[in-house]
């Protein structure tokens, strides 16, 4: 079959096309992981202008068929057509060639980026404009599809989780793709924000766009698609007409059984007070008075981002509240007093939060409970066996083996172990922040059941939910907040669903207040996060200013110490000193910027300079260009042979680069076992020939920084790279080629390592085999004193120009103070633990920022609304 649909853009029919093939064949596939079998020989058809809802429970196979179509997952078995073109390499970027795009269920927005820059990775190529016109074009795109209020230079992470996952689905739509895959993209979203989303898919399946819905959300599935395919264990159980089926029977379908559809029975009168709360305030909320009594269950209501998240974060004392809490009496004022009281938290991020990903299913359980199995600090196997069985079986975790990753159990299940994992510490109160988000029905039930049972044994519970209904069911006492305050308050038996909602629609909404009405923020305060936000939309010039400053005040220490330092020669033999470096420092910083790190370097300079020392000997014209072919040469079969080792066997990167360092450093001994070998004079001369104070080699990389730093900043390209730095993974769903973007790092960062031996060599002018060994540790030190990250994606060669200068000024210091030899390498070493306790902090300052700002701005997720009426309605409880 011919492909004429190559480009992404236009390849989708119009309405009233007579396509000769489906958009969508996938055609017996199959997929294991291990021992579990994901999907087994499923096939499914979708066409042109269609909605068509994918359903099954946790585990079913939903999402690795999404990541089969999408090209994020391989088969081991069948095969996948988009609009007519077969799949052969199953990656992103030929299945968005050939007209598919995805939005996944943990999304794929980059924080760090700009929403402009978002926008422009994830749009295919054939629909993005010049980089340098992305700001226009991008305000123009978000207009068109009803987010003009998201401002394109907004950085991302700054987005709420509702507008970032209305966002991911207008993006995607944006591409006018042939096949618009959509894994539970409306998780984030409430009522007003599924409508949207909803309006958004029929748009795309009017416009000729087949369309495959995987979502949770019973009620979405019948308000909006054409037909209902049904996955369980991995198998095809059948494709459905709406009309022909309905939601129970749909429910039995994907469980392989019927389903008792009923919230567990209330039981009993509350007991004593547990946790009092007087006056509590924060962050978007309060004052506010609570107080949880044992055996009862308390939902929390009202629209969202009036402030129910910020609650249940005070009574966790996670963010300093202000007012009176206590715990049984007694009075609590920090986190750690909070759960040494009984309080446990549990987040909806129970992938970040709640659980330990990389442990298996066994440590997970057993983690809360150590101390209670130990016998003198030891934990018998006998005991984890005893406790992990006893949790599996109380709170019916379905797995297949307790030494199994997390990573292999379906959301519900893993939210059953979260939940148990909480609940077997003997908690006096769990505050649940949507305990049911993104589960299925059958796992819902559970999870209301785990609930109700521990309240029956005593624990005062706390649910915070965007869900009117499984409120009004599940809890003995629902609490309304609007902006921030209690406006309504319902006995569980009287409440319904209508009650609730009328109660904070009734009333004024929207964010919740950081200050008491008719407060001010105190001045100082106000100025410092001016100051902070003014700092903060600048970064790199910031740090660059910093670094500036920083050598200003150490070079003018030194002159007072010593009259002629800042003379010509004194500057020039510093900056001399910083040439090699800044080039090592470019180098590492090449691979640092996409995520990754090569301690080989200083092998490969010293490999270089003993190469040169046999070839370029003597006087001749070609002296230089022989140099600069020896180094770039060097530097690439070094590079070559890191990105192999990476990319293609898989070694982690700093094993990998030792192992060449070790491989670099034996070939220059065996070139030359001791220093020898007179490289051209007039080679050297050239290398070290002053431009006023700056050496002619500092001279040329300070060009060309400015240049790289100019193409990393205003080109899709850097664009890309810094992309794969700061999430790779998100990076490749978009289509960024990650893997070749960090092959070509490896090979520029061997290259620049050996033009740093030509300008090394030409200082030191002998070939000797350990001359690169210093620059080991010097070139990791220098980016990141210039402002480089470890993780990836910031950072500027300009800022490894002057770390490096910097790093050079402190190496002369033990000389010029007439210091010891030894002080050389505790100076360097102490800039270096100096720059890295900076950067630990500046992580953990920001990763603070972001989980709180994460617990304050995500959108409360409104789980299926007929789903828990239908509950409710079984159950009697109007």
């Amino acid at each position: 079959m011919t492909n004429e649909t190559t480009p992404l853009q236009g390849t989708r029919p119009g309405p009233a096309a007579a396509p000769a093939a489906p958009a969508l064949r996938v055609t017996d596939v199959g997929k294991r992981y291990g021992a579990v079998r994901a999907l087994e020989s499923v096939t499914l058809e979708l066409v042109p202008g269609e909605v068509h809802a994918l359903v099954g429970e946790n585990g079913s196979g939903k999402s690795t068929l999404v990541g089969i179509v999408s090209g994020t997952v391989i088969p081991d078995t069948g095969g996948v057509e988009i609009a007519g073109a077969p799949c052969r390499q199953h990656t992103p970027w030929e299945s968005q060639r050939h007209g598919a795009l995805t939005v996944f269920q943990d999304g794929s927005v980059i924080p760090e980026l700009s929403v402009a820059q978002n926008l422009f990775l994830g749009t295919p190529p054939s629909g993005r404009p010049s980089y340098r016109q992305v700001g226009g074009w991008a305000a123009e795109r978000l207009a068109a599809f009803g987010l003009g209020h998201l401002a394109p230079g907004l950085q991302a992470g700054k987005l709420s989780a509702a507008d970032r996952q209305l966002f991911d689905i207008a993006r995607a739509m944006m591409a006018r793709p042939a096949v618009l895959l959509l894994d539970e993209a409306t998780s984030a979203l409430d009522a007003a924000g599924v409508d949207v989303a909803l309006d958004l898919m029929r748009d795309a399946a009017a416009d000729g766009c087949a369309v495959l819905l995987v979502t949770h959300r019973l009620s979405e599935v019948f308000r909006v698609a054409d037909r209902i395919s049904v996955l369980r264990d991995g198998r095809y159980r059948g494709t459905y007409e709406p009309a022909a089926i309905d939601q129970a029977a749909l429910v039995e379908l994907m469980a392989g059984r019927s389903i008792d559809i009923e919230f567990p029975a209330r039981t009993g009168e509350a007991g004593e007070v547990v946790l009092d709360a007087r006056s509590l305030s924060g962050t978007g909320y309060g004052p506010i008075d609570l107080r949880l009594r044992r055996g009862e269950i308390v939902g929390i209501a009202g629209a969202a981002g009036n402030g129910q998240l910020q609650l249940l974060e005070g009574l966790a004392v996670v963010d300093g509240p202000h007012g009176d809490l206590s715990v049984d009496g007694r009075p609590v004022s920090t986190q750690s007093q909070a759960w040494s009281a009984g309080v446990a938290y549990l987040s909806s991020d129970r992938r970040g939060a709640s659980l330990h990903q990389n442990l298996p299913i066994r440590e997970n359980l057993v983690l809360g409970v150590l101390g209670k199995l130990s016998r003198a600090g030891v934990v018998t196997r006998r005991r984890e066996d005893r406790q992990v069985r006893e949790s599996v079986e109380r709170y019916g975790v379905r797995l297949g083996s307790p030494e199994d990753p997390m990573t292999s159990l379906s959301g519900g299940n893993q939210q059953k172990v979260a939940i148990a994992k909480v609940l077997e510490t003997r908690p006096r109160v769990l505050l649940c922040d949507e305990p049911t988000q993104g589960v299925d029905v059958r796992s819902r039930l559970d999870i209301y059941r785990m609930l109700r049972r521990g309240a029956e044994d005593g624990l005062a519970v706390v649910v915070v939910s965007s869900d009117a209904a499984e409120l009004a069911g599940l809890c003995d006492r629902v609490i309304v907040l609007s902006r921030g305050r209690i406006v309504a308050e319902f006995d569980g038996e009287q409440s319904s669903e209508t009650r609730i909602v009328h109660a904070f629609t009734g009333h004024a909404t929207g964010p919740g207040l950081a200050t008491a009405p008719g407060q001010k923020p105190p001045v100082p305060a106000l100025r410092r996060a001016r100051l902070r936000a003014a700092l903060g939309r600048h970064p790199d010039a910031t740090r660059l200013g910093l670094l500036a400053l920083a050598l200003v005040f150490l070079g003018a220490y030194v002159q007072s110490q010593e009259s002629s330092f800042l003379t010509a020669a004194g500057v020039y033999n510093v900056l001399l000193l910083a040439a090699p470096l800044a080039a090592i420092a470019a180098a590492q910083f090449v691979v640092m910027y996409i995520g990754g790190i090569d301690i080989s370097v200083g092998g490969t300079m010293s490999a270089t300079v003993c190469v040169l020392s046999f070839w370029v000997q003597s006087a001749s014209a070609v002296a230089l260009p022989l140099a600069l072919a020896v180094g770039i040469g060097t530097g690439a079969l070094a590079g070559i042979g890191n990105s192999m080792l990476i990319e293609r066997l898989r070694v982690p990167s700093v094993i990998a680069t030792i192992a060449t360092l070790g491989l670099l450093q034996g070939i220059g001994l065996a070139l030359r076992p001791t220093p020898d070998g007179v490289i051209d004079p007039g080679l050297t001369e050239l290398l070290t020939a002053p431009v006023w104070v700056f050496p002619l080699p500092l001279v040329v990389l300070c060009v060309l920084f400015v240049v790289a730093d100019r193409l990393l900043r205003s080109t899709g390209a850097g664009l890309r790279l810094r992309a794969v730095g700061l999430d790779a993974r998100f990076a490749y769903r978009l289509g960024v080629r990650a893997p070749r973007l960090r092959r070509l790092s490896y090979v520029l960062c061997g290259v620049l390592a050996g033009l740093a031996g030509v300008i090394l060599a030409g200082q030191v002018g002998v070939g000797d085999p350990t001359v690169g060994d210093p620059y080991v540790l010097l070139a990791v030190a220098a980016p990141i004193v210039g402002g480089a990250s470890l993780l990836g994606g910031r950072g500027t060669f300009a800022g490894c120009a002057l770390g490096s200068v910097l790093l050079a000024l402190g190496l002369t210091l033990p000389t010029t103070l007439g210091l010891g030899e030894g002080w050389n390498v505790i100076l360097t070493g102490g800039l270096t633990v100096l720059a890295l306790a900076l950067y630990s902090h500046g992580i953990r300052a920001r990763a603070g920022r972001r989980a709180r700002r994460k617990i304050r701005q995500i959108e409360l997720v409104s789980i299926d609304k007929t789903d828990a009426a239908a509950i409710k309605s079984k159950s009697g409880r109007q």
